[in-house]
């Protein structure tokens, strides 16, 4: 279990990760991510998520097997093209260097570091000709020995080249392999592919990613978010302060706006119509 100190406005709240169940123990204020119960509490609002795990107690070949077939002969391929190479302890510069590159291409936020998860943080990355192509970050959880992808991006959506986009592919499948072995060698247990999305079922991407995160065959699995009436309460008065905030400043920008435009206007019809040129 993981447990980080956040803040809205001057009110504090904790918010943590995979815990057994909620408790108030942690306080009146507070927000619960991947929780591995699945019982409904009145004194926190529930929402089932669901998510893929590999168990990573297995022995090498055994994982490596466990993949569809596929998947399986795409990680061999890789591994016999030796084309790319890993750094499995990379820099979270390396990381955020790509990963704010492709932010920039869909219009997201930059990543931006926590001090307070910067123990709890890794990132590995895949070079082609010294530059990185692939990267993903884990959100990593010692006590339950679960690992998390937090996030993974690659270069793949801005080649067009169709050998270069498969050959992304299959390191990409190659690096998962290869994190899995990574942490399974650091006594980790639990492979978690950060959740897996089965309500957008007609989103292409959605389906893309899916169909990405079924080909290692890992075990679906239920688990809930909560998050305490309190906490709840304050967000949505919250975002009533700001809606109302929002609209009262709009309606005394028009109340000084409008009276200027119409001003303009009249001083125009004035100067088109009596002027002496």
């Amino acid at each position: 279990m993981i447990i980080l100190q956040s803040k809205s406005g001057l009110i504090p709240f904790k918010i943590i990760y995979f815990a057994q169940k909620p408790s108030l123990i942690n306080g009146i204020f507070g927000t619960y991510r991947s929780t591995q119960s699945n019982k409904h509490s009145f004194l926190f609002k529930r929402e089932t998520i669901n998510t893929l795990i590999n168990s990573l107690k297995q022995s090498e070949s055994e994982l490596l097997r466990s993949f569809k077939k596929q998947t399986v002969y795409e990680i061999n391929r890789s591994i016999r093209d030796r084309a790319t190479e890993f750094d499995l302890h990379a820099s979270m510069t390396d990381f955020m260097d790509i990963y704010n590159n492709y932010a920039d291409t869909k219009g997201w936020r930059h990543y931006k570091l926590r001090k307070e998860l910067k123990n709890n943080l890794h990132a590995t990355v895949c070079k082609l000709d010294g530059k990185i192509i692939i990267g993903h970050l884990y959100f990593l959880d010692p006590n339950s020995k679960r690992v998390c992808l937090e996030a993974s991006v690659s270069d793949i959506c801005r080649i067009k080249n169709i050998q270069l986009r498969a050959l992304i592919g299959r390191a990409n499948r190659h690096l998962h392999y290869a994190d899995m072995l990574y942490f399974k060698n650091l006594g980790f247990e639990q492979y978690d592919f950060g959740g897996y999305d089965d309500h957008n079922i007609d989103d292409p991407k959605k389906i893309g990613i899916n169909r990405f995160k079924n080909s290692f065959n890992g075990k679906l699995v239920y688990e809930s978010n909560y998050t305490s009436y309190p906490l709840l309460a304050l967000f949505t008065t919250k975002k009533i302060y700001r809606y109302v905030t929002k609209k009262f400043k709009q309606q005394n920008s028009n109340r000084l706006f409008f009276p200027k435009v119409n001003a303009l206007i009249q001083f125009i019809h004035v100067f088109r119509y009596h002027s002496p040129l």
